[in-house]
């Protein structure tokens, strides 16, 4: 079956909130208009160490949620990146999107980027969150990543890892490369505008999480981590952007 709208939600370590938002993302279908015959929700299994799976199977026997649903595996997690595009890659739908699933993303969201998207269907564009409601230590640390991505990638890229991001699936013909980890959304954001994509935000509120901790920021370790990958990621990605295209490179 082929879908207008499919919405891919990477899932590791978050059975207490998975019915909740899968419950969400189908009243936010509801709500604009969709079917099971028009939108599917795509949760990956993105490896988890908790009961996850069991949580996505037994939502798989329930009448009002298994319809909307399909479950992609990743028996072994080998990122964030990796869980979003394995996601991705099962999507048969013209527009595609992906955001988070631990509940500090309203599914909501994703449909009024399509909205957006909608209203201009022959355009190549990005839609993006800008999030608000976010503590002044997280606000730095996103402010960090947009001056380095100026520096070093020459691109102005604003809330990177804000979600959701929603597209038209053509876009995915120009991802040759994704990384597995929390620099794919770096990656696609710079792809989207080096392939002459538009990328335009919308508000959107990012609330204290529910449940858990954050895979990137649970620790001072983790944290340091994440960012001198990021910052190494962004170096490479110059590289390879060089290389691909030597005659950017004096606007990098």
């Amino acid at each position: 079956m082929s879908y207008q709208f499919e919405l891919v939600l990477p899932c590791y370590n978050e059975a207490k909130s998975l019915r909740q938002i899968a419950e969400r993302t189908v009243n936010a279908a509801r709500a604009a208009n969709f079917t099971t015959q028009t939108f599917q929700l795509v949760l990956v299994e993105n490896g988890s160490r908790d009961n996850s799976l069991a949580v996505m199977n037994e939502m798989k026997t329930d009448s009002e949620l298994a319809p909307w649903l399909r479950i992609v595996m990743v028996p072994v997690n080998q990122g964030y990146g990796h869980g979003v595009w394995t996601g991705l890659k099962s999507c048969t739908a013209q527009w595609v999107a992906w955001s988070h699933s631990d509940q500090q993303c309203d599914p909501g969201d994703a449909f009024r980027g399509l909205n957006v998207l909608l209203q201009k269907p022959g355009e190549k564009i990005l839609v993006k969150g800008l999030r608000h409601g976010r503590s002044l230590q997280e606000r730095f640390v996103s402010r960090t990543f947009e001056i380095l991505a100026w520096m070093i990638l020459g691109r102005a890229l604003y809330e990177i890892n804000a979600q959701p991001k929603v597209f038209s699936r053509s876009l995915m013909n120009e991802l040759t490369a994704p990384p597995k980890d929390f620099a794919f959304d770096l990656y696609v954001l710079f792809t989207a505008l080096q392939k002459g994509w538009r990328l335009k935000t919308m508000d959107v509120q990012f609330p204290p999480r529910v449940h858990g901790l954050s895979n990137w920021a649970h620790s001072l370790k983790s944290r340091r981590k994440t960012i001198w990958n990021m910052i190494l990621y962004m170096f490479q990605l110059r590289r390879d952007s060089q290389s691909s295209n030597p005659l950017s490179s004096s606007a990098l």
